[in-house]
């Protein structure tokens, strides 16, 4: 199995950000996971979730990798709502399953955001940022893609070179 599992927070399944992490990512050994195809409600503070929610099932998936890449577009500022309802349901692993929950530490956490800005907003990192930190993680930074701006082969490659760098370390 793959050490990197790449978590797209998208609402379109081939947008700009399945586009960048597929040319990111290309000859390079990784599990992906599309939070659009998956089922799970928000965060409930009485922990009733219906059957067919699959928020346990889904998330497990991230144990079974040292490194995680969440992948979101810009939307209004901040992470897609779908990557925002992930997080939120990470309470469940901080409030009822504290075991699944410390098994995320000491895994890295990258961040590719994807917009058509020149910059990301202030502060958009953070949520990130705080999160790996909380779960003690170890955050390893994030790459911006403006997908209005067209990357050649070679600044792929460096880029490429110093997004993985960390995997390495």
């Amino acid at each position: 199995m793959p050490e990197i599992l790449i978590i797209n927070g998208s609402a379109r399944l081939n947008g700009d950000t399945h586009k960048f992490i597929s040319k990111l990512t290309e000859g390079i050994d990784c599990n992906r996971l599309n939070l659009l195809e998956h089922y799970f409600l928000p965060y409930n503070y009485d922990n009733q979730y219906p059957q067919e929610d699959q928020f346990d099932l889904f998330a497990k998936e991230i144990l079974y990798h040292k490194h995680i890449i969440f992948a979101t577009p810009v939307y209004w500022y901040s992470m897609s709502g779908r990557m925002k309802n992930l997080f939120d349901r990470l309470t469940d692993w901080v409030t009822l399953n504290k075991e699944v929950g410390r098994n995320l530490k000491g895994k890295t956490v990258k961040l590719i955001a994807v917009g058509t800005d020149g910059d990301l907003p202030d502060g958009f990192v953070t949520p990130f940022f705080m999160t790996a930190n909380y779960m003690e993680m170890v955050f390893k930074g994030h790459h911006y893609f403006n997908a209005n701006n067209p990357i050649t082969d070679e600044e792929l490659a460096e880029i490429r070179k110093s997004f993985f760098n960390f995997i390495s370390e």
